[in-house]
């Protein structure tokens, strides 16, 4: 009885199998050079967070007295496709995200001018610092004392 097909040939004929390994390996080996590796992919920074301190200030105070001033305000930022906002003793955070393809740069100018123009913050908070991109850590890298 003699089974055909290409699996049953390479079992009479290692050589020839083995020929055809070394070929594969010596083809693989010559596409390398020419293989596009990227380990981390091309990502703009699409995002601003402002920061507020306050000394000895409560998140409600600074919630009323801060967040709930700027952030209408910020929104009004051109190109602004998300916010989000968290107050707590001493600090406000607001982070902008914009919509891909926006002129970071000028969207950050735009964002001075507006924290510029605000002039009702309280007096005992300190001036507003813009950060472009996300500053913290991710969360998997926190690692309890």
């Amino acid at each position: 009885m003699k089974v055909g097909g290409i699996f049953s040939y390479f079992t009479r004929h290692r050589t020839i199998a083995n020929l055809l390994l070394l070929l594969m390996l010596a083809a693989g080996a010559a596409a390398i050079p020419q293989m596009r590796a990227q380990f981390f992919p091309d990502s703009a920074v699409d995002d601003i967070n402002i920061s507020v301190t306050w000394q000895n200030a409560g998140p409600e105070d600074i919630d009323e007295g801060i967040v709930q001033i700027l952030e209408p305000a910020l929104l009004t930022v051109d190109g602004v496709s998300s916010s989000s906002a968290s107050s707590r003793e001493g600090r406000a955070s607001i982070r902008l995200e914009f919509a891909p393809g926006t002129d970071i740069d000028a969207a950050t100018e735009e964002v001075q001018l507006v924290l510029d123009s605000t002039s009702n913050l309280p007096s005992d908070a300190e001036d507003p610092e813009i950060r472009r991109g996300w500053p913290h850590p991710l969360p998997s890298s926190k690692c309890p004392l």
